[in-house]
């Protein structure tokens, strides 16, 4: 996994959804969107002598679970819920993560800075639990539990291939895991998961995997109609339409089954007709409709949407190289084949996946890339 470089602040890795807590408990003193930060919190810590400190933390699944004022605890491994990981905001070509920062502030002068982070060099990225700020003066750390590993579900159709190392040579195949299977991922490297399983360690491609406790799937709108509702909550009010016929991502019905929680993109012409800005943030459409594209989340019935298997995906590199298709008994790439390569934030439609290799449509034409290139489902 690769991140900008931001001084002072780290980039902290943990599997989409998981539940993100304060480093220390304070009072809330912002919590919202914006373009960059995607949806975020800020947090004031009453500091001893003459500082206090602020965190800040950002990229949310969707609106914080807090808001301005309200006082939040840390406690041994957990506390106050904040928000959940995801990559909204302008960290969509990267992994699921949260952008974290600690900054001081001397009460007498008003003057504010960005300090570093114990253990981590600038633009680092971690993995969750493991850096979050150490003894800072006048601010008392709280014990912390050590980082804990987490569980994937493999997704691959056949099940996926575990390699000795990241470069997954043929020489260094260590067998595969099978379709439905959940293991333990202990590491992390670049969208490459190492794993354990019947004995075996090895590293798997996260594009065959996800978390083991999401629901995340594809649905299809219903193609014969022109646009399809998205709704603030079932049955709630409606806040946008996306076309008949588009693939969204989705996380888990209602408890009656009759709503998709989906995912979709939020723009000026797909936003609920007649909103202004302001009122847009209220009712959960677009936050700022000069914004030319926003991820959002809605409810869309399963009246006019159905699973599949396939979903979008955007590449999170530049010069992703796209390969044939060979069609035998079961698709699969043709490595021999170079139809090109894709730029940077290229959406893709992902039909199938193999050994970590995605099948996509673009343009008009059907071949594979590494998914582990993408910013895909999770």
């Amino acid at each position: 996994m690769g991140g900008t470089h931001h001084s002072g602040t780290a980039d902290i890795a943990a599997p989409h959804h998981t539940p993100v807590h304060p480093a220390r408990s304070g009072r809330v003193i912002s919590a919202g969107w914006s373009e960059v930060s995607g949806w975020h919190v800020g947090i004031e810590h009453t500091g001893v002598g003459q500082y206090s400190y602020q965190t800040f933390y950002a990229h949310f699944l969707e609106e914080p679970r807090v808001s301005k004022g309200d006082i939040v605890s840390a406690t041994v491994g957990g506390g106050t819920v904040l928000g959940y990981v995801s990559r909204t905001g302008n960290a969509n070509m990267s992994g699921p993560h949260v952008h974290f920062s600690i900054t001081r502030i001397d009460k007498a002068t008003g003057e504010r800075e960005l300090l570093s982070i114990p253990g981590l060099t600038m633009g680092s990225w971690a993995t969750g639990g493991e850096h979050i700020p150490g003894i800072y003066r006048g601010l008392t750390p709280i014990p912390l539990e050590p980082a804990r590993d987490f569980d994937v579900r493999v997704t691959e159709s056949g099940g996926l291939g575990m390699y000795e190392t990241t470069r997954r040579s043929g020489s260094g195949y260590v067998g595969t895991i099978p379709e439905g299977a959940v293991v333990t991922v202990s590491e992390n490297d670049r969208g490459q998961y190492l794993v354990r399983h019947e004995g075996r360690t090895g590293w798997v491609a996260h594009s065959g995997t996800r978390p083991a406790g999401s629901d995340a799937t594809g649905v299809q709108t219903t193609p014969h109609y022109s646009t399809v509702n998205v709704r603030r909550s079932p049955g709630g009010p409606v806040i946008g339409v996306v076309p008949g016929g588009r693939l969204l991502t989705s996380f888990g019905t209602n408890a009656s089954g009759k709503w998709n929680r989906v995912q979709w993109h939020c723009t000026s012409e797909t936003n609920r007709s007649g909103l202004t800005a302001d009122r847009a943030r209220e009712t959960g459409g677009c936050p700022g409709l000069d914004t030319p594209q926003v991820v959002k989340y809605g409810w869309v019935s399963t009246g006019v949407s159905y699973p599949t298997s396939s979903f979008r995906a955007r590449t999170r590199l530049d010069g992703v190289r796209a390969y044939g298709d060979i069609v035998d008994d079961e698709s699969r790439p043709d490595t021999d084949v170079r139809l090109g390569s894709l730029d940077i934030r290229t959406e893709v439609t992902v039909t199938a996946s193999r050994n970590g290799w995605y099948r996509i449509d673009y343009g008009g034409t059907r071949g594979w890339i590494r998914g582990w290139h993408t910013a895909g489902r999770q």
